[in-house]
């Protein structure tokens, strides 16, 4: 083959090659056109199949129309009625959101940004929606999922969507994932969205890791924030104690009856202190001021919710543990006629805790504790009967 012969031949190649690629991307072209037709007639799946091979191929990839009817298709399909359709593409909410942020990113000119707003700010509504929906249906992981589309949407746009975080938290917290819902609860107060509720989750969660240290810190950062919330200084009250750290809580204590003089849980608290002064006090009459002081708070906690059972348990305990104290004091006594007069009142004192214990026990049929302190009532009292009841319940 001589040169002109080769000339040509490269000719006809390049020719051929040049066609073969004017073909393609009229194919591409057609594509995009074929699928915007199909959309317009309502054959959204048609319309899918169509728009794909055009997202990929260089002559229609880099142009925003592609993306954006891409964009139009998956939102008609994920926001529509069409269950079947739905499932036929289960991830069209996240297309059409990735579709119309590309369709975005390529309008370099802005002609179509009012567009992609308005149908992103549709996407987000119906994201938080779904989430939710799946919420609702206990399905937390989608949830999360959907309600991380409505941030990623917001964040685009330079803004913050703060219930799709709080959400996200709400969700994390109901499947149990206790890590990442600390994370969010927090991302959540760095956003700005300080309300005393997200303290008191957070302090919820780092409670049921025993974090009581971690318990006490959210809720003082909230109090810092929320300084006149009963329910942020009741709780303040309850995580020191849990921590042992009851010489900070007196203060507390009296902040927290101030507000709420009649709240059970802080009275039955401020019993549970007197009770634990009245343990280390030495003479008798500082025993018996604290003795009086708590059985005084127990019983309060009683009139301020009678169906309250840690104040009927709470004060059972204490009568038992005062005539602990009163008969030790009676075994010292060498007289028998002041022994059997001291052992009579510490008795007394002894059996006032039968009422308590019993009304403990209605409330919490299955409670072990109670019944075994039913047990040594009914046995001082000679109550056979109700003593192999309560010996029956515990399996004896």
């Amino acid at each position: 083959m001589n040169l002109n012969e080769q000339r040509n031949a490269m000719r006809t190649t390049l020719t051929t090659l040049f066609a073969a690629g004017l073909l393609a991307a009229s194919a591409q072209n057609s594509n995009v056109v074929n699928a915007y037709n199909y959309m317009q007639d309502g054959d959204l799946a048609k319309a899918a199949e169509y728009i794909e091979p055009a997202i990929s191929h260089e002559a229609t990839m880099g142009k925003d129309k592609t993306w954006r009817y891409r964009g139009d298709i998956y939102r008609m399909i994920g926001m529509g009625t069409d269950d079947a359709l739905k499932a036929q593409f289960p991830d069209a909410m996240q297309k059409a959101i990735d579709s119309y942020l590309k369709a975005e990113e390529l309008d370099e000119k802005g002609r179509y940004k009012d567009e992609h707003v308005k149908a992103l700010g549709a996407l987000q509504g119906a994201s938080l929606n779904a989430g939710n929906a799946a919420f609702g249906e206990k399905d937390f992981d989608k949830a999360v999922a959907m309600y991380g589309q409505a941030q990623r949407i917001a964040q685009a746009f330079g803004q913050v969507d703060t219930n799709a975080v709080y959400n996200t938290a709400l969700a994390y917290e109901s499947a149990g994932n206790t890590a990442e819902a600390l994370k969010a609860y927090r991302q959540v107060l760095d956003l700005g969205y300080d309300k005393v509720e997200v303290y008191r989750f957070m302090a919820q969660l780092q409670a049921r890791q025993e974090d009581w240290d971690g318990a006490v810190a959210t809720v003082r950062e909230g109090r810092a924030k929320h300084p006149e919330d009963a329910d942020l200084l009741k709780d303040e009250l309850v995580y020191l104690l849990r921590a042992g750290r009851g010489n900070e809580s007196e203060g507390v204590l009296t902040e927290a009856l101030k507000k709420n003089p009649n709240d059970p849980i802080l009275l039955s608290i401020q019993g549970s202190q007197y009770e634990e002064k009245l343990g280390a006090a030495e003479d008798q009459a500082t025993k018996d001021e604290l003795f009086g002081k708590a059985e005084g708070a127990y019983k309060a906690a009683i009139e301020a919710d009678p169906e309250f059972f840690d104040a009927y348990f709470n004060i059972g305990v204490l009568y038992n543990n005062r005539a602990a104290d009163m008969y030790e004091q009676c075994n010292s006594i060498k007289s028998d006629k002041e022994y059997m007069a001291c052992k009579e009142k510490a008795d007394a004192v002894y059996l006032a805790a039968k009422p308590y214990f019993e009304q403990a026990h209605n409330m919490k049929p299955d409670d072990a504790a109670t019944i075994q302190q039913l047990m040594k009532l009914y046995a001082k009292t000679n109550d056979t009967a109700k003593f192999q009841e309560m010996k029956a319940k515990l399996g004896e």
